[in-house]
This record gives C-alpha cells, sequence and structure tokens, in this order.
C-alpha cells in the first residue's frame, strides 16, 4: 500500500511539472512574437522562370510561354489577427520590355503586371502561428515572337514588393514625480535609459533615453532601419496612396521626400497619450510644433522624436513607480529580388 502511494505521488507531480512547463512554453512563445527584423518578402523559386528561355519563331506563341512563380513569406509580426487584413501590399514585377515579353497572372485572364498581397494568406507571426504567413504567386509570361529580332535577350526580372507595416514596442519605464528629493527614500525604480533590439519588424525603437525634471519627464526614442529594405512615407490621410508610387513601371516616380520618414502614430504612458516633437514637415508644417503623431526623418537609417510627460499627468504621485511606454509606428516598405533571364530565339527550320 505504501509503494502504490509513492507511486501516485510521482505520479501526480509529474503531470504537475508538465503543467508548468507547458505553461512556460506558452508564455515564451508570446514574448517572441515581436522580434526580428524581417517583414514581408517575396523570392523567386529554382528554375521558376528558368534560367534560359527556348523560343520558336511561330505565328502561334502560345508555345513560348514560361513559369514564374515567388514565393511569399511574412516574417514579422504584423497584421495581428485584430489588425483585419493587410492595409496594402503588391509586388510588382518589371524589367523587361513589355513589347517582347508579355506577363499575365496564372489564375486569371486579365492583364496584370502585380500580386495583391491583401488576397494573399500572408498574416503576421501569432501565438498560433508563429512562423508568420506564406504563400505563392504565379504568373504566366509569354515571348511575343514576332517582336524578338534577335538571337539573345537577356533582361533581369525584378520582383519588387511594396508593403504598409506597423511596429510596436512596449517597454516599462520608470517615471520619478519628485527625482530632486533630499528624504534618502528608497525608490521602487530608477530612471534609466532602455535598449531594446528589434520588434518583429524592419524599423525597430533600439534605445529610449529617459530624463527626469522636477515639472517633466522626457523621452528620447531612437527608430532605426533594421532590414535589407527601404522606409516609405505613408501620407497622414491615406495610408496607400503614395504607396503607389512604388511602382517601378508607373506614371508616378519616387522622391527624395518619399523615402526614410516613419510616421509616429502615438507614444502612450498607460492610457495618457505624450506629445512629441521634432517632426518634419508635419503635421502642422513646423518642425517646433508638438504633436501626438507626425512624421520622423530618417538619416543612414536612423532617426529619433522627443516625446514629454507633463507633471500634471502624476501631479498626484510623490513616489517613483513603473509604467508601460507603448510606442507605435507605420510606413511603407520595400524588398527587391532579382532574376537574369536568356531568351533565346531557335531557327524552325
Amino acid at each position: 500500500m505504501k509503494l502504490n502511494s509513492i507511486v501516485l505521488a510521482l505520479f501526480i507531480a509529474l503531470i504537475v511539472i508538465s503543467g508548468c512547463s507547458g505553461k512556460k512554453d506558452v508564455k515564451k512563445s508570446l514574448e517572441e512574437i515581436r522580434t526580428g527584423t524581417d517583414a514581408i518578402n517575396a523570392y523567386f523559386l529554382a528554375n521558376n522562370p528558368p534560367i534560359d528561355i527556348h523560343v520558336e519563331k511561330t505565328g502561334d506563341d502560345t508555345i513560348n510561354t514560361f513559369p514564374i512563380v515567388l514565393q511569399v513569406f511574412n516574417k514579422g509580426a504584423y497584421p495581428q489577427p485584430e489588425d483585419g487584413s493587410m492595409k496594402f501590399g503588391k509586388v510588382y514585377l518589371s524589367g523587361y520590355d513589355t513589347n517582347i515579353i508579355e506577363i499575365k497572372p496564372k489564375e486569371s485572364s486579365a492583364s496584370a503586371y502585380y500580386g495583391d498581397l491583401t488576397k494573399m494568406a500572408v498574416e503576421g507571426k501569432s501565438t498560433i502561428n508563429p512562423n508568420g504567413g506564406q504563400d505563392i504567386l504565379s504568373f504566366i509570361g509569354t515571348v511575343k515572337s514576332a517582336n524578338l529580332n534577335v538571337e539573345r535577350y537577356e533582361p533581369t526580372l525584378r520582383a519588387t514588393a511594396c508593403y504598409y507595416y506597423e511596429t510596436v514596442a512596449g517597454p516599462s519605464v520608470c517615471i520619478d514625480p519628485n527625482p530632486y528629493s533630499t528624504t534618502g527614500e528608497r525608490k521602487v525604480c530608477e530612471v534609466h535609459d532602455t535598449s531594446l533590439s528589434s520588434q518583429g519588424a524592419p524599423v525597430a525603437v533600439v534605445s529610449i533615453e529617459e530624463q527626469a525634471f522636477a515639472r517633466k519627464t522626457q523621452f528620447k526614442i531612437t527608430i532605426r532601419n533594421l532590414g535589407k529594405g527601404d522606409v516609405l512615407k505613408i501620407d497622414s490621410n491615406d495610408d496607400t496612396k503614395s504607396l503607389e508610387k512604388c511602382n517601378p513601371i508607373g506614371t508616378e516616380k519616387l522622391d527624395r521626400e518619399d523615402i526614410d520618414k516613419v510616421r509616429l502614430d502615438s507614444v502612450m504612458l498607460a492610457n495618457t497619450p505624450l506629445d512629441c516633437g521634432p517632426f518634419t514637415g508635419e503635421p502642422a508644417g513646423s518642425n517646433n510644433v508638438k504633436s501626438s503623431s507626425g512624421l520622423i526623418r530618417m538619416i543612414n537609417g536612423e532617426g529619433y522624436v522627443i516625446c514629454e510627460l507633463s507633471d500634471s499627468s502624476y501631479s498626484n504621485k510623490v513616489s517613483s513607480y513603473t509604467s508601460p511606454l507603448l510606442i507605435r509606428l507605420s510606413y511603407g516598405y520595400r524588398t527587391i529580388d532579382e532574376r537574369p533571364l536568356l531568351v533565346k530565339l531557335e531557327s524552325t527550320s
């Protein structure tokens, strides 16, 4: 009887330990969702398109077709289920002469040289899908043999992914309403700078420098482009309008003012919004105007904004305390993949 009791106790202990281990794994996965510096990338699959494309000069170009397949990955944390679908995302194909090559989606008869990411399964990393979404874009390329007047044509096929993305960071900071206290009271926290690594997005908050004064607390928030692509500006009134310029064969071109700008959507200390600046030209057209949101200019891939918490927000407190500082950023992003092609005109005689 004693032996059976010991065995039963050990069995129950193993169940408890397994349950605890499971909880730790869940907690770890939640913490790992907003990590990494990657987001959406589109890559050509091997031999799709083939490097060598053999073409016959005939009146029927249905034999002069070739496949184009891209695999699309989202390794970042946006969008989350509560965000809904992605606001904007397209993969454009360019680099070829449209008089010689025509590209259409495989599943449609419509003429289009791009894929719409908003209709694909490329959701961000989540607790249910920690690897992020992935999908396939398929096209059919057709060589117009009547317009191919040389034996070799060597274009470089480029896939340009342009999309809207967001970064969310929420570190805890120390707020000290009485930084010059002389009573010698032991404080629960000390004001200090905070370093961060990544938030599951190509643009990351990398550091927060904090300084407490008698009547306010300031936070210098530094952001950096840690991804392999380019940061694009999004308009304050229309998130997607300016991203249409990313089309490499469109009618509008990106200029210097369209790149290296990130929109600060908000900075909240718990439920208190902070006023921030300087911004580049928005929202009021002056770098000296403080606001809850605006555009941050990045130079050499880095930018910053200074946000302020006034003493009226904690005038009823006399001792230090910790609170989450929630930072939200939004921007456009562009990544590129290329595949060299060799179109060979074969003799039909």
